[in-house]
Formats: C-alpha cells, structure tokens, sequence
C-alpha cells in the first residue's frame, strides 16, 4: 500500500504533466474529497463537542383498555457533550436502547418529569454525558377505551316530500342499534339518540334506502356498522270537492234563514282512499248564538271531519243572516 507522502507525489506529477483540461478537474475534485475526508476523521476523534441528541422513550400500556389521544412522546431532547465517534453513532440512534415507562394506570399517571428519566438514561449514554434535559416533563394523553349502545332514529321532521305527497306508515329504521366505541371522555359528548337526517334529498315514492353512519369527526371513535336502512310509504295526495249544506244551531225564529246555505269544500285525500265524503261524516253548521251583531253574519263551523281528509277549504267562511219577515 502506498503511503501518503507517494500519494502527494504523485498528485504533484499529474498537475506537472501535460494533461487535458477534464483530467486535471477529476484531479482537483480528488484532492478536495482526500483534504475533506483527513478533516472529516480529525474532528472525530476530538472529545469535547456538544451537540443535541433524542434519546428514544418507549411508552407501554394496554391497549385494550386505554387509547391514546394524541401521539405519544417516543424521544426526549437531550443536550450532551462527548467525542465525536461517539455522538456520531448516538445521533443516528446506535448504542442508545429505548428506555421504557410502564403505565398500569395512565388515566391518572399520565406524565412524567424529565428530571427523574436521568438516571436511567445517563448510563446508556457513557462516555457522552448529559448536559441538560431540553424539556421538563413528557406527557401521556391517554383516556379510558369504552363501548356505548345506543338507539338510531330517522328525522322525521325533516323529510321533504314532492308536491302533493304524504308520508303513510310508520318510518322503519334496521338496524336501529348502534355500538359505538371510543375514547370515554368523548363517546360521554354524544348526543343520544343518533339521528340521522335525510338531508336534501326530495321523496315521491315509497322509500327503501341506505343512509350512513358520520365519522364524529375523529378515527379515535369506531361503530359496528357504516349504514342504516330506512323504510316508509309516500303516497299521492289528490285535491277533490263536494258541495254539502249547512245545518242551522239554535235558530228558534223559523223566520230567520242565512245564505248562502250550501258551500263547496275541498279537501286532500289519499290516492288509494276508497272512503267518500259527504253529509254524513263531514258536517258543518251555522249556530245562531254566536251571531256577530254589528254585520249579521254567522261563522261557519266544522262540526264534524273525516280523519281520512286534511287540508279543507270552504268556498265561504261565514253566512249571512237573513230576516224573512
């Protein structure tokens, strides 16, 4: 093997040799690689740099019980002093072996002061010695793993149906259980029951459909199940009307008589309702007692009203009284 002093050498012929411009440039390039690797192994071998360092902390729990609500430290900052060898290796986490905190109950031991960790991780680090500890206390947020069950319900009042629609049964929800399971502190902050709306969506027609779960904004929480069915029956409304009469309350003068004494009612009925309205189970009426003085007029009253029928309108409000005298 060549020493160094035939190493210069013969760098000193290749400039003295008339060579091309590209040969002497790799030349140069090679005496600055040779200059900076001399350098670079001198400075390892002083002993009295002082540099920063992460020792790694390994944090162990169980997992089945408590869940961590944010990332958990694995590495405490330290600033140290010691050779360049042997920061060199530490800085690129050799000869450091994680120094591990157990946590049996981490919901009420939840931290620990840096302070005390020195004992423990100064023989690790020997011959580098710790110079400071650049943070005062390492943290562990860590909450309870629970499971609640609770119910899942449809918004009903906030369907909203095509025109001249109704909802007719009863709204089915499958399943309507939900499991949800999380960090205890949070599943405590959920409303109860679950809704789930329909949000802008319009229906005209009987509904079978998929809604999903939301997320509670966080992957800390989990649920059994992603979706839900909703079921239930729209049906059409029809506009129909019919001309009924109006009966007289009250009315002890046989003379007194008012008009108009018949009036055209609509109504909405269900498209597939087979019933009919008329006299019978729709009656209105006109009571004398409660004649207005001052303009002679009786207020029409819905005496009577079919519970298949909504939405009723009269041609007329009140009736006129008349005196046939």
């Amino acid at each position: 093997m060549k020493s160094a002093e035939e190493i210069i050498e013969i760098l000193k012929r290749s400039f003295n040799t008339p060579s091309t411009k590209d040969e002497k440039l790799k030349v140069v390039v090679l005496c600055i690689i040779i200059s900076t690797t001399f350098w670079f192994f001198s400075a390892l071998n002083k002993s009295d740099y002082v540099t920063q360092i992460n020792y790694p902390i390994k944090v162990v729990y169980n997992d089945s019980l408590y869940v961590a609500l944010s990332e958990i430290p694995d590495k405490l900052p330290l600033e140290v002093t010691g050779g360049g060898w042997d920061l060199m290796t530490r800085s690129f986490g050799f000869s450091m072996s994680p120094l591990v905190i157990e946590l049996d109950n981490p919901v009420r031991d939840n931290y620990r002061l840096a302070s005390n960790l020195r004992q423990d991780i100064a023989p690790q680090l020997d011959p580098v010695s710790i110079n400071y500890i650049l943070k005062d206390s390492l943290i562990f947020n860590l909450d309870e793993r629970a499971t609640i069950d609770v119910e899942v319900v449809f918004d009903s009042t906030q369907i909203k149906l095509a025109p001249n629609r109704k909802v007719t049964s009863s709204i089915l929800v499958e399943p309507n259980r939900l499991i949800i399971s999380g960090p205890k502190s949070m599943l405590d902050t959920i409303k109860r029951p679950i809704i789930i709306s329909a949000g802008d969506s319009e229906f005209s027609k009987n509904v079978d459909q998929k809604f999903s779960i939301e997320n509670f904004g966080t992957d800390l929480i989990s649920t059994n199940i992603e979706e839900i069915t909703v079921k239930f029956e729209v049906t059409e409304l029809v506009r129909r009307e019919v001309e009924l009469p109006i009966n007289p309350i009250n009315f002890k003068n046989t003379n007194n008589s008012f008009e108009p004494n018949r009036v055209v009612v609509s109504y909405d009925i269900l498209v597939n309702e087979t019933r009919s309205v008329d006299s019978l189970n729709l009656v209105l009426s006109a009571d004398y007692a409660k004649l207005k003085k001052g303009d002679n007029t009786i207020p029409i009253r819905i005496a009577k009203q079919p519970s298949f029928i909504e939405n009723l309108e009269l041609s007329a409000i009140e009736v006129n009284l008349k005196d046939n005298d």
